[in-house]
């Protein structure tokens, strides 16, 4: 008799944890990391994303990632929070003129799926 019923709780808790999971997935959402800044900048100048999903809803108070590589591969690490309209900002120094790329990462909460994007940057400082 207690082994059917430690059967029957282990199924319950079963069924409960597939369907969190289904929910979880049917209401997670896209997201994605916009850099709204133009592709060629010079020091001074701020790098600029924006945190949205597929419907373009902001999210305020996540943070984002953001990694600026030159062509040797030297890299630059950045951790922003986004602000009330999703958005954050860095703003360069000490770079030299050259080709980089911009590599963001977001990872995501549990109704918001990660993001990680790449994005090709300038740097010119007219010399």
């Amino acid at each position: 008799m207690k082994f059917k019923n430690i059967i029957t709780i282990i199924i319950i808790l079963l069924i409960i944890a597939v369907g969190a999971f289904f929910f979880i997935q049917a209401n997670s959402h896209n997201t994605k990391v916009d850099v709204i800044s133009n592709n060629t900048l010079k020091n001074g100048d701020a790098v600029k994303i924006v945190l949205n999903d597929e419907y373009r809803n902001v999210y305020p108070g996540e943070q984002v990632h953001i990694k600026i590589l030159d062509d040797s591969g030297w890299a630059n690490n950045y951790d922003v929070v986004t602000d009330d309209k999703g958005a954050a900002s860095i703003v360069l120094s000490t770079y030299d003129n050259g080709n980089y790329t911009i590599h963001t990462n977001y990872n995501g909460t549990l109704f918001n799926k990660a993001y990680h994007g790449v994005n090709n940057l300038v740097i010119d400082d007219g010399y």
